[in-house]
């Protein structure tokens, strides 16, 4: 089983509202943390040691608007030398960017523009080829982009705004697409066609907001309807293999964690309300939060960060 402790450390950034947030999905960067804020993203490297949160702000990106959200490359990198951080943001002008930097000096921002509304979700493959990078819009579009010179390789429109991109971590030429109206089409990155669909059985009063694929167990999804999560198997996408309710009106973030398997973590409304569970069983803990926007598992500790308003809370799985 397992529980969730009561916030056990915060970390404020003045005035300044936290808009997103995300730990590095990464082992050789993995005590990384993107913030994203009014007008910045902050990278920090959070360490955890004898039960105390270590937090040192590295370095400080300007940014021209809200960032709405964001994705870390595959080859970002704290173990090497000069160290290497990327990473990409879609801001709230519709305009994805990419950054490159050693945290000490050299600093590259890399704009894509083609989106004519709001970027939900951004995704790198996953892979240290580091070729493309995918965006879904309130523009009815999902996106390949280049990663490497940021030209627009493809379009593929949707039938409703996109809400969510995520790559398939074994196999990082595979992703899929959830749009609003709840359809989660797969795709190849092969020649960005439709592999297959989730057959959802909801109602046009369900939107989706969000979806999630597992680390542990590639052969799963979930994806967020209204106030319900849906558990999907890969061999058999007829059906879910399980539905979960949440007590909430609307569910707006899932994430499995990336290597304790099935345990995943909800942001829902009203509240916001942080719940944790596993996955296909009960729920282990719910704590109301005042103004929580996103929250992101650390790769490898059973540690979860929330940007709750101007601050970073932590969260402590504690297993048994």
């Amino acid at each position: 089983m397992g529980s969730l402790s009561r916030p056990f450390h915060s970390v404020g950034l003045g005035d300044e509202e936290i808009f997103c947030l995300s730990f590095s999905p990464y082992e050789w960067s993995k005590n990384f943390l993107a913030i994203g804020t009014g007008n910045k993203v902050v990278i920090a490297n959070v360490q955890y040691e004898n039960d105390e949160i270590q937090f040192n702000v590295i370095r400080e990106f300007h940014h021209l608007c809200p960032v709405i959200t964001l994705s870390w490359s595959a080859l970002s990198s704290s173990d090497t030398v000069p160290k290497v951080c990327k990473f990409a943001t879609a801001g709230i002008d519709g305009k994805i960017r990419i950054y490159s930097s050693d945290l000490a000096q050299s600093e590259n921002i890399l704009e894509l523009s083609g989106h004519t509304d709001n970027v939900n979700c951004i995704a790198f493959q996953p892979d240290i080829d580091d070729k493309f990078l995918i965006s879904t819009s309130d523009d009815f579009t999902c996106k390949i982009w280049s990663v490497e010179n940021g030209d627009l390789l493809k379009t593929i429109p949707l039938q409703s705004s996109g809400m969510a991109v995520r790559f398939n971590p074994s196999e990082p030429n595979k992703f899929f697409v959830i749009e609003k109206s709840g359809v989660t089409t797969l795709f190849s990155t092969m020649n960005f066609s439709p592999v297959t669909s989730l057959s959802n059985n909801f109602t046009c009063q369900d939107p989706a907001l969000d979806a999630d694929w597992s680390s542990c167990n590639p052969t799963y999804i979930i994806t967020a309807l209204g106030g319900r999560i849906q558990h999907w198997n890969l061999n058999s996408l007829s059906v879910p293999e399980d539905t979960t309710t949440v007590s909430c009106e609307m569910v707006r973030k899932v994430r499995f964690h990336p290597t304790f398997e099935n345990f995943m973590a909800v942001l829902s409304s009203p509240g916001p309300v942080v719940t944790v569970l596993r996955s296909m069983g009960p729920v282990m803990v719910t704590d109301s939060l005042m103004a929580a926007n996103d929250l992101s598992w650390h790769f490898s500790l059973p540690l979860l960060a929330v940007a709750n308003d101007r601050s970073v809370r932590f969260w402590k799985l504690l297993l048994k």
